[in-house]
């Protein structure tokens, strides 16, 4: 039976792939940084790389997709005020003041 030597360091806990390239490692982050901006690949210097979590299996690609802001429109029938002019709830937008 074939001994196996003890590593010399942690394990990694994470592992990146370049989606340009191809390349993929372990990295020697113990934990991810606040700030990912520039983040690249060391072989051929893309910033598309996703990052892995090895223990949860959780994605993280960078870089970050831009999430739209959400489209609110307007009641036309309280003004957005969420009320009708007796005090009510607006029966159209249910007192949200949008639709």
């Amino acid at each position: 039976m074939l001994a196996i030597p003890p590593t010399s360091g942690p394990e990694p806990r994470f592992w990146y792939r370049c989606r340009a390239c191809g390349h993929s490692r372990a990295s020697d982050w113990p934990d991810l940084p606040s700030d990912l901006d520039g983040t690249s690949c060391n072989s051929c210097g893309s910033e598309e790389i996703t990052l892995f979590e090895i223990a949860t299996r959780a994605a993280i690609r960078l870089p970050r997709p831009l999430i739209p802001p959400p489209v609110r429109y307007r009641c036309a029938d309280c003004g957005s005020g969420g009320l009708t002019s007796d005090g009510d709830t607006c029966p159209a937008c249910l007192g949200a003041g949008f639709l």
